[in-house]
């Protein structure tokens, strides 16, 4: 029997069947429903929300902590250069960014023009490299704000209005995330203890030596290295390009504020002072964005800078609209895009829960709300790494800055994790509570998939018995016919296939209605989600992935449980005797 005939013949078959078999396939249509939807839920789930909060290939480990001769004191081992220098070296790892925290007292104030009035807290930040969440902060903004590109010609700038860049001839809006960087800051020092690592006090500043040489692009000028330059715009906001016989180096203006006492206020006007040097600036005030940093408390001369760039968490916006606003009084907030740009003060060493350090220990910075990701602090902000180095050098010494309180491993692949993990217990590392939430969480998902998927395969096991059960009665009705085929020289593994073709051809049919019906499904429960979670900044827009593979385990298993359905009436068929048939006919 040639395969056209025999497709003709199950055609003809099913046709005059079709009630038999739409009731056969309500149940392939149930399961395989139900397992592409739960699979696709839980792609969607890992691949849009886990592995944007903990990312598979990432890491973060913390220092061990060890109790001392049992006194219940827990002292953590070192996690330093030495310590990132070995991560470096283990198998699998392509980088590793070390995060610190803040180890000093501190408190901000600031936020009363999104607020309503302003808010003054205890401070608590950390610091991390902004390579490694760059792209990350790029994606979230898009989110909410939209393309980056728009939909208008332009020559220059100025056609793209306030903030807007002219890009390619097509306009750009004003972007955020480029912004969280190291913009660059004085380091004062009275010794060297009060640097980070790898610079000395000189002349009551910070500075590399040139003894090891200078970076790529720094040029040495005076012993100490600082950025070359061609002209002002290749230096950091707050610096001038310096002409000197070897070439450019850019140079920190130095500037004074009208009173001590403007450091504490927000009238931007006043917190820009007036540059003292170079002479060739002199007498303006500090540049468009940046501001006069006093050196402390108790003087007025400083240096321009511009302000902090700092992160928030989404997570923070939750708790804000929850209970602090309601508590306090203020305004709630529809999205953390509001806050995009807001300017705050940080005030390092004091506090309201200790005692405040002395006045020439005490600085005031401004910081700016760049952007919003998972990965800042859940209880305050997060800034580049080398602000809070340089903070803690300042505030606690040296000792203080070399310390990392985490560090976050990137890996080639994802199953370089679990050696991974193990290798860095060897050097006396631990999960992180964020990387140890992010195992659990994927370990409840995998758990919850696998119990769905279960219930899906019952679903699809009992419709199985009853595709037999309707086969059966099938083989029955069409004994006359079966053998028939017989007589004219058909064979049992074409009266077979007759069966499993029809099966077969129900199977695919179901499971594609079934990975259907799921679809709809998931797009009327992304319907529900995008209520529950707009105003939030990263939610994902669609919590289900219909990737092929899903797709496919959908439509295969409804193929293969239908199969196994007609697997024993196909063998009944076969075994029909085409003359004890026609002689009772």
């Amino acid at each position: 029997m040639t395969w056209r005939a025999r497709m003709a013949l199950i055609r003809h078959a099913m046709s005059r069947s079709r009630h038999h078999f739409v009731f056969a396939g309500v149940g392939l249509v149930v399961g395989s429903a139900t397992l592409a939807f739960f699979l696709a839920l839980s792609a969607g789930v890992r691949d849009r929300v886990l592995n944007r909060l903990y990312p598979v290939n990432q890491v973060e480990f913390q220092a061990e902590t060890v109790r001392l001769f049992g006194l219940g004191i827990e002292v953590p081992t070192r996690m330093d250069r030495a310590t990132m220098a070995a991560l470096e070296r283990l198998d699998g790892v392509t980088s590793v960014h070390p995060k610190q925290r803040a180890k000093f007292q501190a408190r901000l104030w600031g936020g009363a023009d999104v607020l309503g009035r302003e808010a003054r807290v205890e401070s608590f930040f950390d610091g991390i490299e902004p390579r490694l969440i760059r792209d990350e902060l790029r994606a979230a903004e898009a989110a909410v704000l939209g393309p980056e590109r728009l939909d208008l010609a332009c020559a220059i700038d100025g056609d793209c209005g306030i903030g807007g860049r002219c890009d390619g001839g097509r306009c750009a809006r004003p972007t955020w995330w480029d912004g969280f960087e190291d913009l660059g800051a004085t380091a004062w020092c009275r010794t060297d203890d009060g640097c980070a690592p790898g610079r000395v006090c000189a002349a009551g500043r910070c500075r590399v030596p040139c003894d090891g040489g200078c970076a790529q692009g720094d040029r040495c000028d005076g012993g100490a290295c600082f950025a070359a330059c061609g002209s002002d715009g290749d230096c950091r906001p707050g610096e001038t390009c310096r002409t000197g016989t070897g070439g450019g180096t850019c140079e920190r203006l130095q500037c004074r504020l009208g009173d001590v006492r403007d450091q504490m206020g927000n009238d931007w006007a006043r917190l820009r002072g007036r540059v003292i040097a170079p002479a060739d600036h002199a007498g303006r005030p500090c540049p468009e964005g940046t501001y006069c940093a006093a050196r402390n408390l108790a003087t007025v001369e400083g240096t321009c800078e511009a302000p902090i760039p700092a992160l928030v968490s989404p997570f923070l916006l939750e708790v804000y609209n929850s209970m602090v606003a309601t508590a306090l009084g203020l305004r709630r907030l529809g999205g953390l895009e509001v806050v995009l740009g807001v300017r705050f003060a940080i005030l390092f060493g004091e506090s309201y829960f200790v005692a405040d350090g002395p006045v020439e220990e005490r600085v005031a910075r401004r910081a700016r709300v760049v952007g919003f990701s998972p990965k800042a602090m859940e209880f305050g902000v997060t800034v580049p790494l080398p602000y809070v180095v340089r903070a803690n050098a300042a505030q606690r010494g040296r000792q203080a800055a070399a310390e990392f309180t985490s560090v976050v491993v990137q890996t080639e692949r994802n199953e370089d994790v679990p050696r991974l993990v193990e290798d860095a217990r060897v050097l006396g590392l631990t999960l992180a509570p964020r990387s140890e939430e992010g195992r659990k969480a994927a370990n409840v998902l995998l758990i919850l998939t696998l119990v769905f998927a279960m219930v899906s395969l019952v679903i699809l096991g009992i419709s199985a018995i009853n595709i037999t059960h309707t086969f059966l009665m099938l083989v029955t009705e069409r004994r006359v016919e079966i053998a028939i085929h017989r007589s004219v020289g058909a064979r049992l593994l074409d009266i077979r296939l007759l069966f499993l073709g029809e099966a077969a051809i129900l199977g695919a049919a179901g499971g594609t209605l079934g990975v259907a019906v799921a679809w709809g499904l998931g797009t009327v429960v992304n319907g529900f989600a995008a209520g529950v979670l707009r105003g939030i900044p990263g939610s994902p827009e669609n919590l289900f992935r219909f990737t092929p593979g899903v797709i496919a385990a959908g439509i295969g298993c409804a193929v293969v449980f239908a199969l196994v359905g007609a697997w024993l009436p196909s063998r009944a068929a076969a075994r029909t005797d085409p003359a004890e048939v026609l002689s009772q006919g």
